[in-house]
C-alpha cells in the first residue's frame, strides 16, 4: 500500500468538537470519493500524552494500492475539491502532509 498522511491543524476560531463535527461529517466525504482510494482512516485527538501539546489537531491516512494510483488520485478533481474544502475546518498552512511507506508491526 502507499500512503498520504496529513496532520492536520484546526482552525484557531474552532473548538477541538466543532473541528472534529465539521471534518468528519462535511469533508470526509469528499475525500472518500478520490479514485483509487483504498482506505481512508481519521484520527481526531481526543487528548494529549505530552506537555507541550502537539501542534496538530489530527490525523488522516489515505491508502492507495500504489504510487501511480495515488498520484492519480491527488490528481483528481475529487482531491481537489476537497482539498478547497480545507479552509473551512483548518489552517492549511499549518497543515502538512507527506508520502508513507507503512510497516505493520502487529
Amino acid at each position: 500500500m502507499y500512503h498520504v498522511v496529513f496532520l492536520v491543524t484546526r482552525k484557531a476560531d474552532m473548538t477541538q468538537q466543532q473541528f472534529t463535527d465539521y471534518w468528519i461529517v462535511q469533508h470526509c466525504p469528499l475525500t472518500a470519493k478520490v479514485p483509487g482510494l483504498r482506505s481512508y482512516r481519521c484520527y481526531p485527538a481526543i487528548g494529549q500524552m505530552s506537555d507541550p501539546p502537539a501542534p496538530f489537531d489530527a490525523i488522516a491516512v489515505l491508502a492507495f494500492d500504489d504510487e501511480a494510483s495515488c498520484q492519480a488520485g491527488l490528481a483528481s478533481e475529487e482531491f481537489k475539491t476537497a482539498v478547497a474544502d480545507g479552509p473551512n475546518f483548518q489552517t492549511v498552512s499549518a497543515t502538512y502532509g507527506y508520502l508513507a511507506q507503512e510497516f505493520v508491526i502487529v
